[in-house]
């Protein structure tokens, strides 16, 4: 098996979207001048986590019939019965860790938990053709950046205002990456279930774009127009860099559509965080 296809199964796998939510738990952490403790319990706790849902929804996905063409969808349903062992695994060891997490993080946990049963819920039962389906990818950004930064917070008995802002920043990435996806699905032309673009078509979705484009810079300036630490400033411009990423992909879509470039990049920006680390 050569480099390219273990790569490929790793992205099938949802694994770098998983390393890139514990890669960036793990900076947060140590916000707000690099040396914050990392509670490594609460990163493993996030990364088996993020890992069920991430398999769970696709193991649903591939319950619906028309079955979604997509490679990803494909390899899930090839290996359906490893993976729904290996979901009901990570589920378990989760929970196994959860009672020598910090209370706060398990509250907060137990939040999100309700908010991802309640929207697979609604997605499997309302079916693809339902107008709410376009709250896919709101939600996702929510929960994704939820986790990442209850994590980040846990260890932190008091959060100043610029770390928060970085946290929204931060969500508000992790909401453009997926209109990013969505629009370049809407834009290949092979959509396996509607999404954000191709409900609004054009038109939401570009202004959506530009007011998270407007509210990043916002933030970005007036957290970088204080007196803030050096570790905080490198944050701030880590998370501009990724922001950037997703725009330069959306404005050469051409080249970015060929081989579904633009999944591997769009996700992989969650693993700039490893420089910070």
């Amino acid at each position: 098996m050569g480099v390219r296809s273990v790569l490929q199964r790793i992205h099938w796998l949802n694994l770098d979207i998983v390393a890139g939510a514990v890669l960036s738990a793990a900076a947060g952490s140590k916000l707000p001048d690099g040396k914050g403790e990392i509670n490594y319990l609460a990163l493993l706790s996030l990364g088996l986590t993020t890992w069920f849902i991430y398999t769970l929804d696709r193991l649903l996905d591939i319950r619906r019939k028309p079955i979604p063409n997509t490679p990803r969808h494909q390899f899930h349903l090839e290996h359906a019965a490893l993976l729904w062992k290996g979901a009901l695994a990570a589920a378990i060891l989760a929970a196994v860790i959860t009672p020598f997490l910090p209370l706060s993080l398990i509250r907060w946990g137990l939040l999100l938990t309700g908010v991802v049963a309640l929207y697979l819920y609604l997605v499997n039962r309302l079916g693809m053709k339902s107008k709410w389906y376009f709250l896919k990818e709101p939600i996702t950004a929510l929960v994704y950046t939820g986790g990442v930064w209850g994590v980040a917070f846990a260890n932190q008995p008091d959060v100043s205002w610029q770390d928060k802002a970085l946290a929204a920043i931060f969500g508000l990435v992790a909401f453009q990456n997926l209109l990013l996806f969505s629009w370049m699905e809407t834009q290949e032309g092979k959509l396996s279930s509607p999404n954000f673009a191709s409900i609004f078509r054009e038109g939401l979705p570009t202004t959506v774009n530009i007011l998270i484009l407007v509210a990043i810079l916002a933030l970005f300036l007036s957290v970088s127009l204080t007196e803030i630490l050096p570790y905080q400033r490198r944050f701030a411009f880590t998370e501009i860099l990724m922001s950037l990423t997703l725009l330069k992909i959306r404005y050469d879509a051409d080249f970015f559509l060929k081989n579904q470039r633009y999944r591997w990049i769009g996700d992989g920006i969650f693993l700039f965080a490893l420089w910070l680390l």
